[in-house]
């Protein structure tokens, strides 16, 4: 399956769920948690109960990542089942009452039976709350540890859908949005919130910029991207924050891939040469200083709606 075609099933996969749990492997980074949170909050806006999952406990250094404070690290269970061994026509009637704090279920059997015993009676947990299952940067789903052992079953019985930039990753998923070509499973993650067509908060776009900017290593890694930067411009331009920086120094231009010719930064004008009898004088023009982002009354100026068009980043790592 080509990755259009997988961004598209993906797509509808969400759609029609309305319970999606997102999970991501021990340990996590901040492009895995990062990626996460940011798909938490998008699914949340298109109506959908979405948690994330994760099977070690949140850090220190991702605790700034908006929503870090709601990652779990197991299913939660939804429904508290007693099962009875049952003869067919055992059962006249069941039926409820409540003394106090007590909780009294009533089961009545039909003459001619025998009757429950505590020995027939057994306890447990049904209808984990999940329609869909997305992994973000999971090579394997043993890398989900407890999450993934103690819940087997859900594993095999749900959907997934699988979204990761390393080369190694299984491709365990019913679709995986796997693209080596991606400096970062954030960008990736970008891409298919804006295929599902996500309003670019700025919540979700500071938790999108943070991760990016720490798994390329503030763009300075071999493998970065064109998309690594065109994610960062939109992000910014929404409004994202960078952790640990100043207030004042927040409203920074977006960060652009170097061109040998018109991105070199000039500090003043260049003064042009004295005017001889053997050489004729040429003003050079002034190179204007680099642009903030725009703004809006003093505001982010908010992304289109289609601010990442769908399927941009090809496994080549080239735009189309």
């Amino acid at each position: 399956m080509d990755y259009e075609t997988a961004l598209q099933k993906a797509k509808d996969l969400v759609n029609a769920a309305k319970d999606i749990v997102v999970v991501t492997h021990g340990a996590p980074t901040p492009d895995s948690m990062g990626g996460s949170l940011a798909l938490m909050l998008g699914l949340a806006s298109l109506s959908k109960q979405a948690t994330v999952i994760s099977p070690d406990p949140m850090t220190v250094g991702l605790s700034s990542f908006i929503g870090a404070d709601k990652v779990t690290r197991e299913f939660g269970k939804k429904n508290f089942v007693v099962s009875l061994d049952y003869v067919d026509g055992s059962i006249e009637k069941v039926s409820y009452n409540i003394e106090g704090k007590k909780f009294n279920l009533v089961v009545e059997h039909r003459p001619g039976f025998e009757p429950m015993t505590a020995d027939k009676v057994q306890y447990n947990y049904q209808g984990t709350s999940a329609d869909l299952i997305i992994s973000v940067d999971t090579l394997t789903l043993g890398d989900l540890g407890a999450v993934y052992e103690n819940n087997k079953s859900m594993f095999s019985a749900k959907q997934i859908i699988n979204i990761d930039f390393h080369k190694d990753n299984a491709n365990y998923g019913h679709i995986n949005l796997v693209d080596p070509g991606a400096s970062s499973t954030s960008e990736l993650v970008a891409e298919f919130l804006a295929t599902l067509g996500v309003k670019l908060t700025t919540d979700i776009a500071t938790n999108l910029l943070n991760a990016i900017y720490d798994a390329t290593k503030n763009f300075q890694n071999g493998n970065v991207t064109s998309m690594a930067f065109e994610v960062a411009s939109v992000c910014l331009k929404a409004g994202a924050k960078r952790f640990g920086m100043p207030e004042d120094n927040q409203r920074i231009a977006a960060p652009t891939a170097p061109s040998p010719m018109t991105d070199i930064p000039v500090a003043a004008p260049v003064q042009a040469p004295q005017a001889t009898p053997t050489m004729q004088t040429q003003s050079v023009p002034q190179t204007q200083a680099p642009q903030t982002m725009s703004t809006e009354n003093g505001n982010p100026k908010q992304p289109p709606s289609d601010w990442l068009k769908p399927k941009i980043f090809k496994s080549s790592g080239s735009l189309i």
